[in-house]
């Protein structure tokens, strides 16, 4: 089956790609993608953005924020976004989080292993417990400093998980 394209584009439709190349080659620069995260929800100053930005020079800024003008919007010496700059900030901000979250989902997965062998491992030491030791009072104590031990150990591992992906 061949496809021909329409060479004869309307006007209106070389418009709209020409504002869609422009949008794209703004979001695939690292410095513009930063200056759409450091402006987050604020009206900064150049100053201000400037400082998020560090270390960028004055010249470099200014081409930067020059180029992404359908983002942004100066008013008053201030920079804020326009309808299509706070698309830009959403799209980034879930890409960010979705980024994120399939790192804690890989990274769960080995908490999960390390909690099982923790658990499995309380499970083998409690009988031997027993065995070895044969006044109840000190396989009690053994049996709870063990799980102690275990409860320790998960909570630090989950904790470190949420402090590196939070």
């Amino acid at each position: 089956m061949i496809i021909k394209m329409n060479k004869n584009k309307s006007k209106s439709e070389e418009i709209t790609t020409s504002k869609e190349d422009e949008i794209f080659k703004i979001l695939t620069h690292g410095t513009r993608r930063n200056i759409i995260k450091v402006l987050g929800d604020k009206d900064l100053t150049f100053s201000e953005i400037k400082r998020g930005l560090e270390p960028i020079d004055s010249p470099t800024l200014s081409y930067h924020l020059k180029s992404m003008k359908p983002f942004i919007i100066q008013k008053n010496s201030k920079y804020s976004f326009s309808d299509i700059g706070r698309a830009a900030l959403y799209l980034l901000t879930k890409t960010d989080q979705s980024i994120k979250i399939s790192r804690y989902k890989r990274n769960f997965i080995y908490a999960y292993v390390i909690t099982l062998l923790c658990w499995v491992t309380a499970e083998i030491l409690t009988p031997l417990a027993f065995w070895f030791v044969s006044p109840k009072a000190i396989s009690n104590i053994i049996i709870q400093i063990t799980i102690n031990v275990i409860c320790t150990i998960n909570l630090i591992i989950l904790g470190l998980l949420r402090n590196r992906y939070a």
